[in-house]
C-alpha cells in the first residue's frame, strides 16, 4: 500500500506477508474453517480477507435460506384462518342479549347462557343447514372439518371462606371474607351435591370433587391471576344432549358461587385437511371485587411434522440445519482458541454464541415434541372418552416458534457483519460504534425521566383509565405518546387540570427535547465517521477485489487472443502459406521467433499431426486454420460479453454507491477531469516517482560498485609496475609477474 497521503480510487493490492505454512490435518481443518482470515487484522493480506469473507457470506446465505424454509414451513396464512375461525365461533358469537365472550359478561346468568348457548352450539355440529341430522361419523367435528380430540373439559378454581383478613370494626356488617386466589387460599374440599347423598355414577359427580389432572400438566395465567391444572373438573358429553344435561344439572345445583375464582374451558381439535392441531382455552375469572374478566388462548400448531412432500423437504432442511450448527460450533471453538478472551469483545461473536444456543434449544424442543406427540396420540386412540391435555405440547411448540423467530431475527441482523466489505454500507456500523457511549449516557437520562413520568401517571390516572391501570401499561402508554398514538380527550375528561399538564409537559420534554437530542447524537457521529473515512488511507474493499479480478480475467482473455493472433500470423506468413505441407521444423522456427516454448509448440502441432510423420498435410493444415479462426471468434465473443456485463454492473444502480459509483459517459464528448480523477493521477505519479527513485538508487549503487572495481584494477596495475621496476634484474621476475597476473 502506498504511503502517499492522497486519495486513490484504484484497486489496492497489498503485499503478501509471509505466514506459517500448514500441513497435514492442520491444513485440512484450516481449509474448512479459515478462522484466521475472518478478520482483517489476522489475515495475511486484504485480498485474502475479502475472499474469505465472500466465501463465508455465500455459505451463510445458504444457511439463512435453509433456516427460512424451516421456520416459514411451520406457519402460514392457513394458521391464521384456522385460529380466526375458532375465535369467531367461540369468542365472537353473540348471546340473545347481544353480549359476546370477547366483550365480557356481567352476571352469572350470562355465563350459563354462554355455556348452554354458543359453547354447546360450537362444540356439537349435529345438524346440516337443512336441519337434517348428520351421520354418526360426523359427530365430534367442529365446522364438520375439525375433529375434537377426547372430550372438552370444564375446570373450576375455588377459594376458602374467610380467606382474607377482616377488620374487627366491620365484622358486624360483613360476615365472611373471600379473598384472592393463591396457593394458601385454594379450596380443595368437596361442595354442593358432594355433601349430599349422591351416587358416584352420577354424570356430574366429579364436578363437586377436587381432582388432579392425570397428565399433571397445564395451568393458566389469566388477567387476574395464575391457576393450577387441578380443581373441580367435569368432561362434557359426546353428544349435545349429554352436554346440555350436564350443564343444566350444574346450574340447578349452584356449581358457580361466590367462592368461584375461575372456570376454564379446554379442548383440542385436529384438522386432517391441513394437518394442524388447535388448542383453545377459554377462561372466565371472578375477582374479589365482583364482575368478570374473560380471556382466551388459541394455539395452532403443526405437531405431526412429516406428512406431505413439502414436509419431507423441510425435514431435509432440518438435517442440513443441524450440520450447519455443528459446523459453526466448531468454527467458533477454533476462533475462541485463536483469539482467547479477545473473542468475547466482538458483539458479532456474542451474537453467534446466542444464535447457536437458541438453535440447540429449538433442536431439543423439536425432538421432545416428536416423541411426546406420538405417545399422546397412542394414548388418545385407546381412551377417546377422556379429556386429552395438549397444553404442554402446544406450549413447547409455541416456545419452539418463538425461539425460531428470535434465531431468524438475529440471523438476518448478522448480515451486518458482512457489510464491512463495502465502505459506504460500513458507515452504519461505524456510526453505531462511535455513538454507543453517548447513546448509553442519553438512555440513562431518558429512562430516569421516563420512569418518573410513568410513576406519576400511574398514581394520578390508574383509578379511572385502563391505559394507566398498572405501571407497565403506563410505560407502554408513554411510548405510544412519543410515537403519536394517544387519547388526549379521555385524559382531559377524567382529569381536566392535571391531565393536560401531564400530557403537555411530557410531550415537550420527552419528544421535543430528548428525542431531538438522540437524533443530534446520531447525526454528529455520522458526520464524524464520514470525515474520518475521507481522510484515512483506503483499505482493500470489495470494489477493489472485483476490479482486481476483472483485470485478471481481461488479462487472461487478452493473452489467449494474442496467442491466437500469433499462430494465425505464422500460418499466413509467405513461407508457411506457400507450401502445401507444414513441416515441424519450420513450424518450430516461426513460433520460436514469437517466444513460445518447445512444449507448447510440440503440443499444438501433435494435436493435428494424426499420422505422426512430423508434417501437416493439406487437410490437417486446413483443419488447424479453421480451429484457430473458430477459437479466435469464441474468445472475441467471450471478451465482448464479459465487458458488457461489467459495464452494466458499474452504473449508478451498482453495488457501490457514492464515490465508488461509475457513471455512464458519452465518449464522443471531451471528458473534463474531476477532483477524484486528479487525485487518482497524482497518486499514480507519486507511486511512479517512488519506483523511479528506487531504481535510480539501485543504479547509483551499481555505478559505485563498478567504480570500486575500477579503482582496485588500477591499484593492481600500479603494483605490477612497481614490481617490474624493482625486480628488473631479478631471476625470479618472471615467476612473480605470472603470480601477480594470476591474482
Amino acid at each position: 500500500m502506498s504511503t502517499v497521503n492522497v486519495k486513490d480510487n484504484s484497486p489496492i493490492v497489498e503485499e503478501e506477508s509471509k505466514e506459517e505454512k500448514l500441513t497435514g490435518c492442520d491444513a485440512v481443518l484450516h481449509a474448512i474453517w479459515p478462522v484466521r482470515y475472518r478478520k482483517r487484522t489476522t489475515a495475511s493480506n486484504g485480498e485474502l480477507y475479502i475472499k474469505t469473507t465472500i466465501r463465508n457470506l455465500l455459505l451463510y446465505v445458504i444457511f439463512l435460506i435453509i433456516l427460512c424454509i424451516i421456520v416459514y414451513g411451520m406457519v402460514g396464512l392457513i394458521n391464521f384462518h384456522f385460529s380466526n375461525g375458532m375465535l369467531s365461533l367461540f369468542v365472537d358469537e353473540e348471546l340473545e342479549n347481544g353480549k359476546t365472550f370477547r366483550n365480557g359478561f356481567v352476571t352469572y346468568d350470562d355465563v350459563w347462557d354462554y355455556l348452554t348457548g354458543p359453547l354447546l352450539n360450537g362444540l356439537h355440529f349435529e345438524t346440516w343447514y337443512d336441519l337434517s341430522n348428520t351421520t354418526e361419523e360426523n359427530i365430534g367435528f367442529i365446522f364438520y372439518q375439525n375433529k375434537i380430540l377426547g372430550r372438552p373439559r370444564l375446570l373450576q378454581i375455588r377459594v376458602k371462606d374467610n380467606s382474607c383478613p377482616l377488620s374487627s370494626r366491620v365484622k358486624k356488617m360483613v360476615e365472611s371474607c373471600v379473598g384472592e386466589f393463591n396457593g394458601k387460599t385454594e379450596n380443595k374440599e368437596p361442595f354442593g351435591k358432594a355433601l349430599k347423598s349422591i351416587d358416584q355414577n352420577d354424570t356430574t359427580y366429579k364436578a363437586w370433587i377436587y381432582s388432579k389432572d392425570p397428565q399433571g400438566t397445564g395451568g393458566y395465567s389469566g388477567l387476574v391471576g395464575s391457576y393450577p391444572p387441578n380443581g373441580f373438573m367435569i368432561n362434557l358429553g359426546q353428544y349435545k344432549s349429554e352436554s346440555l344435561e350436564i350443564l343444566q344439572d350444574l346450574k340447578k345445583n349452584d356449581w358457580l358461587d361466590k367462592f368461584t375464582r375461575a372456570i376454564i374451558i379446554d379442548f383440542t381439535v385436529y384438522n386432517g385437511n391441513v394437518n394442524l392441531f388447535n388448542q383453545l382455552r377459554l377462561a372466565i375469572e371472578f375477582p374479589p371485587t365482583g364482575g368478570m374478566f374473560n380471556s382466551w388462548t388459541v394455539r395452532t400448531s403443526k405437531l405431526l411434522r412429516y406428512v406431505s412432500t413439502f414436509d419431507y423437504v423441510v425435514a431435509a432442511c432440518e438435517c442440513l440445519f443441524v450440520l450447519f450448527i455443528i459446523y459453526y460450533t466448531i468454527e467458533e471453538l477454533f476462533d475462541i482458541k485463536l483469539n482467547k478472551l479477545k473473542y468475547f469483545k466482538d458483539v458479532y461473536n456474542i451474537m453467534d454464541i446466542f444464535i447457536l444456543g437458541l438453535s440447540y434449544t429449538t433442536i431439543g424442543f423439536s425432538i421432545y415434541r416428536t416423541v411426546q406427540v406420538n405417545n399422546l396420540l397412542d394414548r388418545l386412540l385407546t381412551n377417546s372418552s377422556e379429556f386429552q391435555n395438549f397444553d404442554t405440547l402446544t406450549f413447547c411448540q409455541e416456545l419452539f416458534n418463538q425461539a425460531s423467530a428470535v434465531v431468524i431475527f438475529f440471523a438476518w441482523i448478522k448480515i451486518f457483519k458482512y457489510i464491512s466489505l463495502n465502505k459506504t454500507l460500513d458507515q452504519l456500523n461505524s456510526t453505531l460504534r462511535k455513538s454507543a457511549k453517548d447513546i448509553m449516557y442519553f438512555c440513562i437520562i431518558f429512562f430516569i425521566i421516563f420512569f418518573a413520568y410513568a410513576a406519576l401517571g400511574y398514581m394520578l390516572f390508574s383509578e379511572f383509565l385502563a391505559d394507566y391501570q398498572n405501571f407497565f401499561k403506563t410505560l407502554f402508554t408513554l411510548f405510544r405518546i412519543i410515537l403519536g398514538d394517544f387519547d388526549f380527550k379521555t385524559l382531559r375528561a377524567n382529569s381536566p387540570i392535571l391531565g393536560p399538564i401531564y400530557f403537555i409537559s411530557f410531550v415537550f420534554l420527552g419528544f421535543f427535547i430528548l428525542l431531538n437530542m438522540f437524533m443530534a447524537i446520531i447525526n454528529q457521529s455520522y458526520t464524524e465517521v464520514k470525515e474520518e473515512m475521507a481522510q484515512q488511507q483506503p483499505e482493500f474493499m470489495l470494489s477493489d477485489y472485483l476490479k482486481v479480478n476483472y483485470s485478471r480475467v481481461v488479462e487472461k482473455l487478452s493473452l489467449r487472443r494474442d496467442r491466437i493472433l500469433d499462430i494465425q500470423e505464422v500460418l499466413k506468413s509467405e513461407e508457411v502459406s506457400s507450401k502445401d505441407e507444414l513441416d515441424f521444423n519450420l513450424w518450430r522456427k516461426e513460433l520460436k521467433k514469437k517466444g513460445y516454448a518447445d512444449m507448447e509448440i510440440e503440443s499444438l502441432f501433435s494435436r493435428y499431426d494424426k499420422d505422426s510423420d512430423r508434417k501437416l498435410n493439406e487437410i490437417e493444415k486446413i483443419k488447424m486454420v479453421k480451429d484457430i479462426a473458430k477459437a479466435r471468434n469464441n474468445i472475441k465473443e467471450e471478451y465482448q460479453n464479459f465487458k458488457q456485463n461489467r459495464d452494466t454492473t458499474t452504473k449508478k444502480d451498482a453495488f457501490e454507491v457514492g464515490d465508488d459509483c461509475v457513471e455512464e459517459v458519452d465518449e464522443s464528448e471531451p471528458r473534463l477531469m474531476t477532483r477524484d480523477d486528479f487525485d487518482y493521477v497524482v497518486g499514480r505519479i507519486d507511486r511512479m516517482e517512488l519506483s523511479v527513485a528506487s531504481i535510480i538508487s539501485k543504479i547509483d549503487r551499481l555505478f559505485h560498485h563498478l567504480e570500486s572495481m575500477e579503482i582496485e584494477k588500477m591499484r593492481k596495475r600500479q603494483e605490477i609496475a612497481r614490481l617490474l621496476k624493482e625486480q628488473t634484474n631479478s631471476p625470479e621476475m618472471d615467476q612473480n609477474i605470472n603470480q601477480m597476473i594470476s591474482n
